[in-house]
């Protein structure tokens, strides 16, 4: 229940969860007999012993039922990958941290290996748990969304990261999914609130601006669709599943398409017939270039920069032509502003925009509907924006999709120029760093991240030999273990393999954690039952 709500207490019930796998079979009755016997003292020393005595024979125990389960021990290779690459670094500091955010790729494989496996009438419990966990999640955030003083929608989630906490949205709604259409345990009243919060879950991602949630939740439900097409013998049921499978995509794609050709495509303006002047008498400068489109509305028309400066000046001591709060034009930024408020550029302009309006602004806010209206077309007339700056400029900083391509360009040199053995564990950061510097990238500092590609990172990191293991790891368990026809573990395969496409899961405490818990919780934890996809 922490993996979306706490990364505090993630750390703390992984502590828990290791002491007690390291003292199972403790005995309160036991322990009280020693000072009931003995006295105080002489309770201490054998209590004490016990203790001790307890923990080293579940390591010895333990350890040796870990070794003999081979998936388990691939599985945690992951980790000793990670661990060996210490050997070829020149930044132990990083190294050290980037083992300690990927200590659960080690703690749980073992844990959940030797420790008794969980019947599905219990795993039906903690799921419901942490999907009600997850519901809470999103509910806060809202609460933090009708407040409206955050800059980024990625803002609404406090707790982690927007990407992660919607990988947790995914998980969840599939689990959802399964209870409303394969367990018959629950009632109809149970499936429909079941169904309500899984609809739930897909508006709270199209709130959030997730592409990469929704992007997964399309494609697996897709998926299934033509699994089940394979697998029903009734004409009417493939006939259902054809168009369904057929109609999602289609219907998301055309809808993409209206969008960007809207978002790109204003009316045509007279320029003969637009206002000359202000209502203060001062001359409009007026361009209707189609590179400057926005919200289907001309950015450059109406445009009075001595008014705006003027105006400004009164309602903000920002420069207006300084930087707002995170590292934007004022100028650029008001003017945008004040086209997606449909407000001419001018002195009138400024005067219709509330405190809240100017506020937005100087954080660097540059169009009222991405606080206001936040959504997929939002999402979509941001990526339309960045890719504009970048054709012009150079500069991927502007959104975080061309970030990703200048991520994924600075990685495929960095894999050819350490093809065979990689960087090191603790070199990645300094790697691409050196490599943005070496390109003459555009992209500003605070946007220098790593290859948010979880793949491609791997790769740079231990080279070929290494991205190799690290496959053969990742699909040798499931096989042995035979759970490709588990549900739950096909589906969270799934989501995490599409979210290793676009992120860097492991880099972070949360993203390391969902993996590594789930991955091992559904593949040793939990008994083997039918839970067919």
């Amino acid at each position: 229940m922490s993996l979306p709500l706490s990364k505090f207490a993630m750390s703390v019930t992984e502590f828990l969860l290791l002491a007690m796998w390291l003292w199972s079979g403790f005995s309160f009755r036991i322990s009280w007999r020693f000072f009931k016997i003995g006295g105080f003292f002489k309770g201490v020393i054998h209590f004490t012993s016990y203790v001790f005595s307890l923990a080293y024979h579940n390591l010895i125990d333990k350890f040796g039922l870990f070794f003999r389960n081979r998936a388990a021990v691939i599985f945690a290779s992951i980790y000793f990958l990670h661990l060996q690459g210490v050997l070829f670094t020149s930044d132990y500091e990083y190294a050290l941290k980037d083992l300690r955010i990927k200590l659960p790729l080690l703690l749980f494989p073992v844990v959940f290996s030797t420790m008794e496996k969980i019947g599905y009438r219990r795993f039906r419990i903690l799921m419901l748990a942490y999907t009600a966990s997850v519901f809470a999640g999103t509910i806060i955030s809202m609460g933090i969304f009708f407040q409206a003083e955050y800059v980024d929608i990625r803002e609404i989630s406090p707790f982690i990261s927007s990407i992660r906490f919607g990988l947790n949205i995914c998980f969840a709604f599939f689990t959802l999914f399964y209870f409303v259409f394969y367990d018959h345990y629950f009632k109809r009243w149970h499936k429909i609130a079941f169904a309500l919060l899984a609809t739930w879950f897909v508006f709270f991602l199209v709130i959030l601006e997730s592409v990469t949630g929704l992007g997964i939740i399309v494609v697996i439900v897709v998926a299934y669709l033509v699994d089940q097409l394979f697998k029903t013998k009734y004409v009417y049921l493939k006939t259902a599943f054809v168009l369904l499978a057929v109609a999602i995509p289609l219907g998301l794609f055309l809808y993409v398409h209206h969008t960007i050709k809207a978002a790109t495509h204003a009316p045509p303006v007279n320029l003969e017939q637009l206002d000359k002047y202000t209502a203060r008498g001062n001359p409009y400068v007026s361009d209707t270039s189609q590179s400057n489109i926005e919200d289907v509305k001309y950015i450059g028309l109406y445009i009075c920069y001595e008014e705006l400066e003027q105006a400004w000046s009164e309602r903000s001591n920002l420069n207006i032509n300084g930087l707002t709060e995170n590292g934007q034009v004022v100028l650029g930024t008001l003017i945008r502003y004040l086209t997606s408020r449909d407000l001419r550029k001018d002195a009138d302009g400024v005067a219709a925009l509330s405190d809240w309006d100017i506020r937005m602004i100087e954080k660097g806010v540059a169009n009222y509907n991405y606080i206001v209206n936040p959504g997929l077309r939002v999402r979509i007339l941001k990526i339309l924006m960045g890719y504009d700056v970048y054709k012009k400029t150079g500069d991927p900083s502007g959104s975080s999709v061309m970030q990703r391509i200048e991520y994924s360009i600075a990685s495929m040199v960095l894999i050819r120029k350490h093809f065979w053995f990689g960087v090191g564990t603790g070199d990645l950061e300094d790697a691409l760093n050196n490599q943005y510097k070496q390109m003459g990238s555009e992209l500003k500092i605070r946007y220098r991240f790593h290859a948010h590609n979880q793949f491609l990172a791997i790769f740079i990191t231990f080279g070929v030999f290494g991205f190799l293991w690290f496959i053969f790891a990742l699909v040798y368990p499931p096989i042995k273990e035979k759970r490709f026809g588990d549900f739950f573990f096909v589906t969270f395969f799934l989501i995490t393999i599409f979210s290793m496409l676009s992120d860097d899961t492991f880099e972070t405490q949360a993203g390391a954690t969902f993996f590594a818990f789930f991955y091992s919780f559904l593949l040793f934890g939990k008994e083997k039952r039918n839970i067919k996809t």
